[in-house]
Parts: structure tokens; C-alpha cells; sequence
């Protein structure tokens, strides 16, 4: 069962080299992402789809973290690899959105807001189908 097998794609690196759980380490930040996102949603009651942005910001942190921790192949740009790189300008995005969007409407959406202009909801089950456009 413990057998090396041929097939392709596996890595080969020399033996006694030390890998870091990463998808371990990946699980338990995004464990403890959602707990902050839940916290920070109910403490200071985040709305307009910041909560979406804080999601990006802080998973992209503990990106950032896990892909310096990893040694396969990656492309390197200006001394860090692509992924880091990614990471970093996509958790920048997220930040910038969060905060932009905090300071064009803070606080949470209006009952209103959510169901549209009109006032009600949309899509309702008792209301009567429109009738058909005839030709």
C-alpha cells in the first residue's frame, strides 16, 4: 500500500525533507476567519457587503502566510512567488472595498434596501401570476 508509484505529476524530493501541513494550517485560518467574521458582524453590525471585503482582506492574510511556508515550484516575480503576489494585491482589493464602501454607506442596509424600491418583496408565492402577453 505504501508504495511509490510512477504515476505522472508526483513530486520527488529527497528524503528526511520537511513539509509543513499547510492544509492544515489553511483549515484552521479559515476556522478562525469565519469566528472573526461572525464576531465582527454582530459586534459592530457590518453591512453592504463589507462583511464580503473583511472576507478577502483576511483570507488573503493568512495566504500570504501559508504561501511563504510551502516549497514546491512556483513562478517568481521580484523575489516572491506569483502566489504571494496574488495574495497580496487581491487582499489590497478586498481592504480598499471594505473601507471605501464603510465610509459611502456605513452601517447596515434598511429593511427597504433589501427589498427593493417598491417597498415589498419580490418574489412572492400568493400573489397571481401576470397574465400572458397576448400576440
Amino acid at each position: 500500500m505504501n508504495q511509490p508509484h510512477n504515476l505522472d505529476g508526483s513530486l520527488v524530493y529527497p528524503p528526511g525533507t520537511v513539509f509543513q501541513p499547510t492544509f492544515l494550517y489553511e483549515s484552521l485560518w479559515l476556522i478562525g476567519v469565519a469566528l472573526v467574521l461572525v464576531w465582527a458582524d454582530r459586534r459592530f453590525r457590518i453591512g453592504h457587503a463589507r462583511l464580503f471585503g473583511l472576507y478577502i482582506f483576511l483570507y488573503c492574510c493568512g495566504r500570504l502566510w501559508i504561501e511563504m511556508l510551502r516549497i514546491d515550484q512556483a513562478n517568481i516575480i521580484f523575489g516572491l512567488r506569483l502566489n504571494v503576489w496574488t495574495a497580496l494585491l487581491v487582499g489590497l482589493a478586498g481592504l480598499a472595498y471594505f473601507i471605501v464602501m464603510g465610509q459611502r454607506r456605513p452601517g447596515r442596509e434598511t429593511p427597504e434596501e433589501v427589498r427593493g424600491k417598491s417597498g415589498k418583496d419580490e418574489f412572492t408565492l400568493d400573489e397571481e401570476p401576470a397574465e400572458p402577453v397576448s400576440e
